[in-house]
């Protein structure tokens, strides 16, 4: 069920009245079908699970905006930036995204058939399961932070792959310190919050949490952002570090019993220890994380 003609027409009568600025507007569900929105600010909006067939939403501003489950098919977002928006599972087919920019923006499991990405930006952008059948990739750009399916040729498919100057990260086999902790722990909250929403990432966050005094020391607010209250610079002991691996494995199992994919969202480099996901019969069950030893620990969940 999509939301009732009265939102559709407000949207259409403000835009028709020079409005432009929809920032972390509420859409979801929403039959938008056919308007002309072109060169509209829908930052931080949630227009998931909606119709937006034959949308022109060409030059618009979609960053961090949400569009998880909607068909899009047929619509023209030529030269709209869609960084860090989410499109998981979104239906793209014949939609037009020449010279987009879909830096670090979420494409997991989206169907692309016959989709315009010419001279569309893929930094950093996770297009693993994203079917593109038919699509034009021609001159759209990657980097070495751009997240592929393993079998995926992108110089094959007509793109090009851009040397982006970066700082090395930080090694992260020892000396690990509480800020970057706070990394991960962010890291993790944007791919959670992103398709889960907060309430189930705060709950997640509380549930997998052990009853540790350490532990108690970082705080959990109404979104599901984690704050330290002690010394950011603080070293953490081995002890320390175990405990909160486990934490982190823990909110990973229950992230995962919704959204299997999820493991496969993170990215390796924003946190402080190795995870690689060993799914079984396609399931995920299990992660092997390394630590400073030589030797990986495997932790069965």
């Amino acid at each position: 069920m999509f939301q009732d003609n009265n939102s559709v027409i407000e949207i259409k009568q403000e835009y028709q009245a020079g409005k432009r600025n929809f920032q972390n507007i509420q859409l979801r569900r929403i039959d938008l079908r056919g308007l002309d929105l072109s060169y509209a600010d829908f930052r931080g909006a949630d227009i998931s699970y909606a119709n937006l067939i034959d949308v022109n939403l060409s030059g618009a501003n979609l960053q961090e905006a949400y569009l998880n489950e909607s068909d899009l098919s047929g619509s023209n977002l030529k030269e709209a930036n869609l960084n860090k928006a989410s499109l998981i599972r979104t239906y793209l087919i014949k939609t037009n995204f020449e010279k987009a920019n879909f830096k670090e923006a979420y494409l997991i499991g989206s169907k692309a058939t016959k989709a315009n990405f010419k001279e569309a930006n893929f930094d950093g952008a996770y297009l693993k399961g994203l079917q593109l059948t038919g699509a034009n990739l021609q001159d759209s750009s990657y980097t070495n932070e751009t997240h592929f399916d393993g079998n995926f040729d992108p110089e094959k498919a007509g793109m090009k792959k851009v040397e982006l100057l970066k700082i090395e990260p930080v090694c992260h086999k020892s000396n690990i310190t509480v800020r970057q902790l706070l990394d991960t722990f962010n890291h993790l909250y944007q791919i959670s919050h992103r398709y889960l929403g907060k309430t189930m990432t705060v709950k997640y966050w509380e549930a997998s949490r052990h009853d540790h005094e350490w532990l108690k020391q970082f705080e959990i607010n109404h979104l599901g952002q984690i704050s330290f209250t002690g010394e950011p610079e603080l070293t953490l002991s081995p002890l320390q570090l175990e405990i909160f691996q486990e934490w982190v494995k823990r909110f990973i199992k229950s992230c995962s019993a919704i959204m299997q994919n999820f493991p496969n969202m993170i990215d390796q480099q924003q946190i402080v220890f190795d995870i690689f996901p060993t799914p079984p019969n396609n399931k995920v069950s299990s992660y092997e994380i390394k630590t400073d030893s030589a030797k990986p620990q495997s932790f069965t969940l």
